[in-house]
């Protein structure tokens, strides 16, 4: 979740992740303005009132490092003052500031509906990822999807490509399952990097409407989880 949140301190809220505790699941949320997590989990027993905070994202990356072998449930206490927080695990208590404010209204940025549903695998699309990576550093890391439509004897493709004004062209193919019209879209290929490298799931979802409209990744088989990036301007 951390990886989505911002390190530029001109907007401090921004740079922690806001975590809201509801009935019985807790919700994780980070933005920086190009790109948004979202993980729900449940708790172990249910809160009495809802309540959420802002926890720093170098807090979230710490706990996360902590807490990666332990199977017991982390205790969390935020203070009256709502201050500071506190994570109780077996060994080690981990005591953060909270960053104050009113963090902005994530469910508005997630899109509603989609024209286009692209189903790959997370390995095969990650790996086409990182060797764009090389050839996009010149051209503000953006790479370009384009979803093509399958039909009865072949199946869908989601071609992968960056330019490299010195190095060349890099493309890459790769079969995947589409619902829905074709499209041309482009992202910052570091975003993508980022999501694929933590999700789990053998397949992923991408969920798009237009080339100018975010694009919604979501881990196939999973209902926890979604990631919005904002696209890239193609500059024709």
């Amino acid at each position: 979740m951390a990886f989505a949140a911002a390190t530029d301190e001109a907007r401090p809220i921004l740079t922690g992740v806001l975590v809201q505790f509801e009935e019985d699941r807790v919700t994780l949320a980070a933005a920086d303005g190009y790109r948004l997590s979202v993980r729900s989990v449940p708790l172990p027993e249910p809160v009495g009132e809802p309540f959420s905070v802002i926890v720093p994202a170098r807090a979230m990356v710490e706990l996360g490092r902590i807490c990666a072998d332990q199977e017991e449930p982390v205790l969390t206490t935020v203070t009256p003052d709502h201050n500071r927080i506190l994570f109780q695990l077996t060994d080690v208590v981990l005591v953060s500031q909270l960053i104050p404010g009113n963090f902005p209204d994530y469910r508005q940025i997630i899109p509603r509906d989609r024209n286009t549903r692209t189903v790959v695998g997370t390995a095969d699309l990650l790996k086409a990822c990182r060797t764009a990576q090389i050839f996009a550093r010149d051209g503000a890391h953006i790479v370009q999807f384009h979803v093509h439509l399958g039909t009865d004897l072949e199946p869908g493709r989601l071609v992968v490509s960056a330019t490299s004004a010195e190095t060349g062209d890099d493309v890459t193919q790769l079969d995947a399952s589409v619902e829905g019209e074709p499209i041309e879209i482009a992202f910052n290929v570091k975003y993508l990097i980022d999501v694929l490298s933590v999700l789990g799931t053998p397949q992923v979802a991408l969920d798009t409407t237009s080339s100018s409209s975010p694009g919604v990744l979501r881990p196939v088989g999973e209902e926890d989880f979604i990631h919005v990036v904002m696209p890239m301007h193609l500059g024709r």
